[in-house]
């Protein structure tokens, strides 16, 4: 610790440490500014050294104050409060000068409050001020400027160090507050330069377990097939074979997922439009689909990818094993379209010929399901199903 540096060890809090640091060069400085300023005009003017004395009791015993308790609060409060009472005591009792000085100190305990109150207490002291000031120059201004008078070398030289003194305070404040915000930029900058790099981690962990997930359901669906080929009887086999297309489209979602570089900015429409074809191709038969997306083109919330892609196999799958049954041109129509305030339906329809009187009773629960996990409702009438749900990017 050095005359002008104090131990901050008692906190690591940079802003507690400025406010410190602060108060404690200017307690000392006006210990011994003041000092000066009180023997010097002792002979000059005893209401001014009194003031001057005042300052200098107020500061040597904040000081004081401050290596005992480590505390400045209480000195940012008693300056700013004492020093605003001493100067509009001045400006309305000391008659025959301007008050130069007086005007800069306004300034100074302004930023002062700034520094180490709050805002709405600098700018109650602001209101303050303002008011002293207009009321000086109203009503005290034309009686100071009529008592005016020569001064001597030794008035000129006090009242000349203590303007300086005062105007070297003001830039040394500004100083600390064009520090203090270029401080807080850089570490904003370096927090922001933080949470970019923890967010690379967090997608490339994402994508990693999207990518793992993937892996795993492609090994069960290889012990599916395995299994498949030992079946005897073609109901286990459609079943079997219904089982492993739906994981099959919860792999390729987790693929496309690992694939794409900003998992937050996933594009409703393209995620649509690829889903669709992918799952199409995992059918031999050749289908046509007319897909049509009224919907907003915005990012996905992630909750919704598996349960539209399951619904979305689900109904091309039952297309396929009930109405698809002849040959001919097989046409799928589904329809995305927002009805109002994120509210949106997906409509599903086919051109085939539904020969079974009751689609697979599985197929139809899961559906329902998923509707659910949608928050959404779910009707079907002959070849055409509607699903509305409430769709958020939240």
């Amino acid at each position: 610790m050095s005359f002008f540096k104090p131990n901050t060890c008692f906190t690591e809090d940079y802003n507690e440490i400025g406010q410190y640091k602060l108060a404690w060069r200017l307690t000392l400085l006006f210990s011994i500014v003041f000092s000066i300023l009180t023997v010097l005009f002792i002979n000059i003017d005893f209401i001014g050294a009194t003031i001057y004395g005042v300052v200098f009791l107020l500061s040597i015993s904040s000081h004081i104050y401050l290596r005992i308790t480590n505390k400045s609060k209480f000195i940012y409060w008693l300056f700013t409060i004492s020093a605003s009472a001493l100067i509009i005591i001045s400006i309305h009792t000391l008659l025959y000068t301007l008050h130069y000085s007086d005007i800069l100190w306004m300034i100074n305990i302004i930023l002062f409050a700034f520094i180490g109150l709050s805002y709405r207490i600098a700018f109650l002291f602001v209101v303050i001020h303002s008011l002293s000031l207009i009321y000086y120059v109203f009503f005290s201004l034309n009686e100071h400027i009529s008592q005016l008078k020569i001064r001597s070398t030794l008035e000129l030289s006090a009242v000349a160090f203590e303007i300086v003194f005062a105007f070297l305070v003001l830039t040394y404040l500004s100083y600390l507050n064009i520090k203090h915000q270029r401080y807080s930029q850089e570490q904003l900058e370096k927090l922001n330069q933080q949470l970019q790099g923890k967010n690379k981690e967090n997608v490339v962990l994402i994508k990693e377990v999207h990518h793992r997930v993937k892996n795993n359901l492609q090994i069960v669906v290889s012990l599916l097939r395995m299994q498949y080929n030992q079946l005897t009887t073609d109901e286990s086999k459609n079943e079997f074979k219904a089982a492993i297309d739906r994981i099959m489209t919860i792999s390729m979602i987790h693929e496309k997922l690992y694939a794409f570089d900003d998992l937050s900015k996933l594009e409703f429409n393209e995620y649509i439009t690829n889903l669709v074809n992918d799952i199409t191709s995992l059918h031999a038969n050749k289908i046509d689909v007319n897909l049509i997306l009224n919907q907003r083109d915005s990012s996905l919330n992630l909750k919704y990818i598996i349960p539209i892609g399951l619904i979305l196999n689900e109904l091309i799958t039952n297309s396929i094993k009930h109405a698809f049954k002849k040959e001919g041109n097989k046409l799928i129509t589904i329809q995305f379209q927002e009805i109002e305030n994120g509210l949106t339906k997906l409509s599903y329809s086919d051109n085939g010929v539904w020969i079974e009187k009751k689609v697979d009773g599985f197929g139809t629960e899961l559906l329902l399901v998923l509707s659910e996990q949608l928050d959404g409702k779910m009707s079907r009438k002959s070849s055409t199903t509607e699903i509305e749900f409430n769709f958020s990017e939240e």
